[in-house]
This record gives C-alpha cells, structure tokens and sequence, in this order.
C-alpha cells in the first residue's frame, strides 16, 4: 500500500511539473515557414535565385494574408512581399494579382499607391504587356499625382514603346548636353 502511495505522489509531481504547451495557431505556423524560407532566399545575394523556395514563400505570403480576418497593415505588408517575391521570380502574372490586390482592395492603406504603380511596372518590364501598364500607370497618375514615383510612371508612358538601345542612346545624350 505505501508503494501505491508512493508511486501515486510520484505520478502526481511529474504531471505537475509538467508544463502545458499550446499547439501553435496555423498563422504562427505560417510565420515560421516564411521566417525560414526568407533565410533561405535571402541569406546570399550573389547566389542564383531559387524558383522552388521563391514560389513555396510568395504561397506562404498568400496564405498569411488570407488567414488575416481583420485586413491589417501586417496581412497587406505580406501580400505585398508575395508580389515582389512573385516578381523577382518571374512570375509576373502572380504579382499583378496581388499588387492589384492591395491598390483596389485596401486604397487607404500605405503601401496601395506603390502596389499601383508596381502592377504597371510588372505589366511593362515582366510580362511585356504595355497596353495594360499603360493603363495602370495612367491610372496611377491620376490617383497620385504628388506621389514619389508619380514622374517615373510618366516616364515610363513616354518612352515604354522605345527599346533597351534606345533608351540608353538617349540617356547617353542628354547626359552629354547637359556637361
């Protein structure tokens, strides 16, 4: 019996001591898959970008920001990484999408003017397709015309049909007019 008794005050101080663990939320578990994919990608920048982990991270971006019920600055920092992401990894399609997201979806949040004018630099420079830059950058200027990049849209609206040679031709020119 005083084994018993014993045994049993023993059970009862392990259980005891024992600490209660929460399993994590899926946002938390989301949150560790993207602090360590972005030490992954982002660890050397001279090393050549990986497709697989750059497409697995701008998933798990997209995936935060869906999990988000109140649309916070935080959520829509996430899906504007998941279009540079997208981006740098060529998947231009992919960032339109998300910085449109957040330019017509969340209009009064900080980062919704860069993401417009981001949209149409994707559209011109990524996927090449200059109607639909235009238009966004057109549209871009007309919603922010104090903006920072408000010049550079313009600049990219007249000079989007020139070529890369060109381009350079004609920097090269007016860096000699001007010394």
């Amino acid at each position: 019996m005083r084994l018993l008794l014993a045994i049993s005050a023993l059970l009862i101080m392990v259980v005891g001591c024992q600490t209660k663990t929460t399993p994590l939320t899926e946002t938390e578990i989301i949150q560790a898959r993207i602090d360590s994919l972005e030490t992954v990608l982002f660890a050397d920048a001279e090393a050549p970008v990986n497709h697989s982990a750059g497409m697995q991270l701008v998933k798990s971006y997209a995936k935060f920001y869906q999990l988000q019920e109140q649309k916070d600055t935080v959520g829509i920092d996430m899906l504007f990484k998941a279009g540079e992401v997208s981006m740098a990894i060529e998947q231009g399609n992919l960032a339109v999408k998300y910085f449109r997201t957040i330019a017509f979806d969340h209009e009064g949040m900080p980062k919704a003017a860069d993401a417009l004018f981001l949209a149409g630099f994707c559209e011109e420079n990524v996927n090449k397709d200059t109607a639909d830059a235009r238009q966004l950058y057109e549209l871009f200027i007309k919603k922010y015309p104090e903006h920072k990049l408000a010049e550079d849209a313009k600049f990219s609206i007249q000079n989007m049909s020139l070529s890369d040679e060109e381009l350079i031709r004609m920097f090269d020119e007016k860096a000699k007019a001007e010394s």
